[in-house]
């Protein structure tokens, strides 16, 4: 498991290190020094490179929110396959949506707050989407809609599926509101 899920904490430390050995290689026109400043860029780059090349199941989880939220985005029936055959309320909850919300390109997720459980076999993924919705169901209201989600994931096999929904109101911090629920206040 890798030490850090973000590589620039240490990349900044050797980022400062590399100043330090530039700092005592101006005064002292020695090559160790610079030597120990090369180094550390060094270390940088590959710190980057490893982070890059590890990803976390934490991390995992949240490429997949990003995911189903960009296919329900583009109405792709593939966004239900995200859903546990344990879960099929959820999986025609999602149907549903599709159906009756088509969600404009200007949606941002934001706000991604994922905790591992489990033995990382479980993970509620906590973000914020907001964007401009059309909702059918509602006489093709258009509006910007802001919302905060909770996703519960399980690792089902070599599979993450979601098994629980958790719609949070964007205004009032830790009130849940129904899923489908027309708007936050």
């Amino acid at each position: 498991m890798w030490f850090t899920e973000d590589p620039w904490p240490p990349m900044l430390i050797c980022g400062v290190l590399a100043l330090i050995g530039v700092a005592f290689w101006s005064s002292s026109k020695r090559v160790l020094p610079l030597a120990f400043a090369a180094l550390a860029l060094v270390a940088a780059g590959i710190i980057y490179a490893v982070e890059a090349a590890i990803v976390t199941p934490a991390e995992q989880a949240e490429a997949l929110t990003v995911q189903l939220c960009r296919e329900f985005q583009r109405q792709d029936k593939a966004a239900l396959e995200h859903f546990s055959p344990a879960a099929p309320e959820l999986r025609q909850l999602c149907e549903m949506a599709m159906q009756s919300v088509l969600v404009e390109d200007d949606l941002q997720l934001s706000d991604f707050q994922t905790r591992m459980s489990n033995n990382d076999s479980r993970a509620t993924v906590h973000f914020r989407a907001k964007g401009t919705i059309s909702a059918m169901s509602y006489g093709i209201l258009k509006t910007y809609q802001p919302t905060r989600f909770e996703l519960t994931w399980a690792k089902e096999g070599a599979d993450w599926k979601i098994v629980a929904i958790t719609r949070l109101n964007p205004y009032k911090d830790g009130e849940e509101m129904e899923v489908m629920a027309p708007r936050g206040s």
